[in-house]
């Protein structure tokens, strides 16, 4: 099945069996080519049960994951359609999006969500188009608490939050090589 037939049925699915949404963009942004061909491979989740199944058996081994975040051992990537920050905002994500996302240093219009690593995490991954139209950087968000004083169970009272964005990769080919999503499944559950 070549891309621009999976992204045919992703459209009925939403549109109701008309294609009325050009599933190579989000909005005015093109999503990379590899990404693409990702998911014409099926390295890269096209359907929910495709997408769920990553709870399962990940996509990418434990090392490679923190290679890109030394923090983290999962990583969850969410199926087409994409949409920006800014669309997440107005749908229903506000709350999370406002406390957690260090909204001030990304452009919500101009990055658009490709995952995060795993439940629980809070911690997404984006395409960040803020320094070019056509080939967008990935960064990822990394919590930073604010701790206050003891408490008694031993952890330490959360002010706040100083998050910050991170780079992952300068290009989305880059991320991809250095998951190694071309090479197939992992062995790791």
């Amino acid at each position: 099945m070549s891309v621009i037939e999976i992204f045919a049925n992703i459209g009925r699915l939403y549109h109701g069996g008309s294609m009325e949404r050009d599933f190579t963009m989000v909005g005015n942004l093109p999503l990379p080519e590899r990404l693409l061909k990702l998911i014409e491979a099926g390295r890269w989740p096209r359907t929910h049960e495709e997408e769920l199944h990553q709870n399962i058996r990940s996509l990418v081994s434990k090392e490679r994951i923190r290679s890109l975040a030394a923090d983290q051992d999962r990583i969850y990537f969410v199926r087409p359609p994409f949409s920006t920050v800014a669309e997440r905002i107005a749908a229903n994500e506000a709350d999370f999006w406002s406390k957690f996302g260090a909204l001030d240093q990304i452009s919500p219009e101009r990055s658009i969500f490709i995952g995060d690593f795993g439940l629980g995490s809070d911690s997404p991954i984006l395409l960040d188009y803020r320094n070019d139209s056509s080939t967008p950087s990935v960064i990822r968000l990394k919590l930073n608490p604010i701790h206050g004083e003891a408490l008694k169970n031993g952890g330490k009272e959360v002010l706040g939050w100083a998050n910050l964005w991170m780079r992952c990769a300068d290009t989305f080919d880059a991320f991809t090589d250095r998951l190694g999503l071309e090479q197939g499944v992992s062995s790791q559950s």
